[in-house]
């Protein structure tokens, strides 16, 4: 499937970081996200659309944005890839691989993204809550580096398994966490993990944590409310 990447401005992030926000499990990754954007102040420079994405204009703040759409900062060499829909097949690929070529494109070094680990509200989380996977041994070194448990075998789909078979095929680092998220609930926990540990691999990359919970709460009712609203024409777009 078509994506295209409509460039609003002209950045230069050679040698930065690129994240993967499109929402996923627990919407962890998409709340952390927000909040990053939120608290740096990281201006739209792209919009990322296809024709099989709803028509719908995204309000915020008395402003029309597309609901897809890329924000950075220059001077933190830091881009974020976000998005208030629920992409689904057979949309990911595409979205994978053009997020690889628009960082390619700008010199980054790396790309971060997150896969949910799902458990039962309640459960008791036992060992690893967070692990971590990459594209090369760059990325693993890395990986290590900060003493993050590596995931030795399993499965990671969606835009993130995208990003790593992409990644490992064009020689381009791509870090992937798995993160456990709590099922059909946003996740603030594990999005203020997400936040740290992002600022742990990228200091650019700051969230204000503690006000993480109040701030996740707002994103959370927006994605929630703007997924419900173009729900009936992702419905006939996936089934």
């Amino acid at each position: 499937m078509h994506i295209e990447i409509r460039d609003l401005k002209s950045v230069n992030l050679q040698g930065g970081t690129v994240i993967d926000g499109f929402p996923s499990l627990g919407l962890a990754n998409a709340i952390a996200s927000e909040c990053i954007i939120e608290s740096l102040q990281l201006e739209p420079v792209a919009i990322i659309d296809s024709d099989m994405f709803p028509s719908m204009s995204t309000i915020y703040k008395s402003k029309p944005y597309f609901p897809a759409r890329i924000h950075a900062n220059e001077e933190l060499k830091l881009a974020i890839f976000i998005s208030e829909l629920t992409v689904k097949e057979p949309l990911l690929k595409g979205l994978g691989r053009a997020i690889i070529k628009w960082a390619k494109e700008h010199k980054c070094s790396v790309i971060f993204s997150v896969a949910g680990l799902p458990v039962e509200d309640g459960e008791k989380i036992d060992g690893m809550d967070l692990l971590g996977i990459g594209s090369s041994e760059r990325a693993l070194k890395k990986i290590r580096e900060k003493k993050v448990s590596i995931l030795e075998h399993g499965v990671v789909t969606g835009i993130p398994g995208v990003l790593l078979n992409e990644g490992r095929l064009q020689d381009i680092d791509v870090i992937v966490f798995l993160v456990k998220v709590l099922k059909d609930v946003p996740d603030f926990r594990a999005a203020a993990l997400i936040s740290e540990i992002l600022a742990e691999f990228a200091p650019s990359c700051h969230c204000d944590t503690a006000s993480l919970v109040i701030e996740a709460e707002k994103v959370e009712k927006r994605l929630r409310k703007i997924q419900k609203e173009s729900r009936p024409l992702t419905d006939i777009m996936y089934g």
